[in-house]
């Protein structure tokens, strides 16, 4: 008799890796499609690594000028440079490595410190490198590289730079300052740099102006450390563009920081609000079954990756509820004292935090991603409990099953499939939005043209669930995303990479 999981397995492979008869009735193995065929996968990289910890290949920028991608290798702690002009259509393409820089050793060369290099974006003729020094409470540096990965110059950066991302004139990073040592060390400052290329100048702008603020942050539904101040327990994660002006999306605090670029001012930072169980379904229970329902539970959405973007002259904030704990030395934020049926659930101690409620259950994470009107923060959409939804529905035997195996459920009870990055890209006269699910792994695809009624549109996965090795599971915890228009791709159609860092794999997606 053929168990659940090997139909389950069957199912995927019949459907999702695009198996067709002709006339004879023999069958033949075309590319691998989404589940709306608007999604085809086209090509793959690998670095040669695999990792349950992650940090491979964790971030991927394409450069339209000589169509390569820039791939962070953090196992390595290189900058991978890997062709994509042999990128095609109709045939699937192994993309071979061009050149790979190693950064840590450039760091001993040039005189700055070295540890770890977290992202990378590229443009008008230069790579941009988020680079953490060595001491984790030292100011970093923004590296820059010529397209063939030379050494251009640096800008001292905040403290661990995490996210790197050009602003016309302008790079920014975002700098975590996390407690590396635990709370009874020190606890350095968040902060964004701000180079301006222009006038070869660079600024740390942090958040010290809001600290006589604490209170009404804190009564706002900001969430806050007890006794810390903004200042130093605001860690900016992400980093979306739009004019002159930057979204910061404070994961922890489960907030988004406005920024003038110009100015170099915070001019803003509002709350994201939490996601009432009570009437929207999860599977909060680690129990071996699929038993998507309410609960007496509060998500709190804690975005990672965000993107802004803007239609019918409004600006909407897209972000990817993925959820963060902070577990530094001795010290944890989450408790997992709550039981439903017997079962454990992760979830915040609220002991520790101020801008949450008393007597409310409050998890990790959004299972979602959702759209915010970007000059109130309203919400105006949420994608609720789809993603839980469509994996029970198409991968039964898989469900809520982690990156580095393939046990059903074992994710429930923490952060579900874990959407992690957002990206969007304008096609014609329609706007797409992608979202990475680092757990579960693939990407979902939502036309969010009318973002306050969002469509689902596609979802592919190119993780393999017939193996049980790491090396043969194929592509394993999306990290980063990064879309090509249809005039800038090797293909002519418009593209999407993936960085999945367990695998240590980039894969490439065309869309239509």
């Amino acid at each position: 008799m053929i168990s659940l999981k090997q139909k389950s397995v069957l199912m995927l492979a019949l459907i999702m890796a695009g198996c067709s008869s002709d006339s004879n009735g023999s069958s033949e193995v075309s590319l691998q499609k989404g589940y709306n065929k608007h999604l085809t996968y086209i090509g793959s990289y690998s670095t040669g690594n695999v990792s349950e910890d992650g940090g491979i290949a964790e971030i991927v920028a394409y450069n339209k000028d000589n169509q390569k991608i820039y791939v962070v290798n953090g196992a390595l702690g290189s900058i991978d440079i890997v062709d994509a002009n042999t990128l095609s259509s109709d045939q699937f393409t192994q993309m071979e490595l061009y050149k790979r820089i190693d950064i840590a050793a450039m760091a001993n060369e040039k005189g700055f410190s070295y540890g770890d290099v977290t992202s990378v974006d590229t443009k008008d003729g230069i790579v941009a490198l988020a680079v953490q020094a060595e001491g984790y409470a030292d100011n970093g540096s923004i590296v820059i590289l010529n397209y063939e990965g030379e050494f251009l110059g640096r800008y001292e950066a905040g403290v661990q730079p995490d996210m790197i991302c050009f602003a016309d004139r302008y790079i920014l990073s975002a700098n975590e300052g996390e407690p590396r040592d635990g709370y009874g060390a020190t606890d350095p400052k968040g902060s964004v740099t701000i180079v301006d290329t222009v006038t070869n100048t660079s600024k740390s702008v942090d958040f010290t102006a809001f600290d006589t603020q604490r209170e009404s942050l804190a009564n706002s539904g900001i969430i806050l450390k007890k006794g810390a101040l903004p200042s130093n327990d605001f860690e900016p994660e992400y980093i979306s563009v739009s004019g002159n002006t930057a979204y910061i999306s404070l994961q922890e605090a489960n907030a988004i920081a406005t920024l003038n670029i110009t100015s170099a001012e915070f001019i803003d930072i509002k709350p994201l609000g939490f996601k009432n169980h009570n009437s929207i379904a999860l599977d909060a229970l680690k129990d071996g079954n699929i038993n998507i329902t309410t609960q007496d539970l509060y998500g709190v959405y804690m975005p990672d990756g965000i993107a802004v973007f803007e239609t019918n002259g409004v600006k909407y904030l897209l972000t990817a509820n993925e959820g963060d704990a902070r577990e530094w030395g001795s010290d944890k934020d989450t408790t997992d004292s709550l039981k439903i049926e017997g079962k454990k659930v992760e979830t915040l101690d609220v002991s520790q935090k101020d801008g949450l409620e008393i007597g409310k259950n409050y998890l990790l994470g959004g299972r979602s991603f959702s759209i915010y009107n970007a000059d109130s923060m309203t919400q105006v959409y949420d994608s609720g409990s789809d993603f839980e939804e469509f994996i029970a529905e198409n991968y039964p035997a898989f469900f809520n099953a982690s990156h580095t195996n393939n046990e059903l459920d074992s994710r429930s009870g923490k952060k579900g499939p874990e959407p992690e990055y957002v990206a969007t890209i304008n096609i014609d006269t329609k706007i797409y939005a992608f979202t990475g699910l680092e757990r579960f792994g693939g990407v979902m695809m939502y036309d969010v043209t009318d973002p306050s009624n969002a469509q689902f549109y596609d979802y592919i996965n190119t993780r393999k669930f017939d193996s049980e090795e790491l090396s043969q599971m194929g592509d394993l915890g999306v990290e980063g995303l990064h879309v090509v228009n249809a005039e800038d791709s090797p293909t002519n159609r418009a593209i999407l990479f993936t960085a999945n860092e367990v695998s240590g794999t980039v894969a490439v997606f065309e869309i239509r």
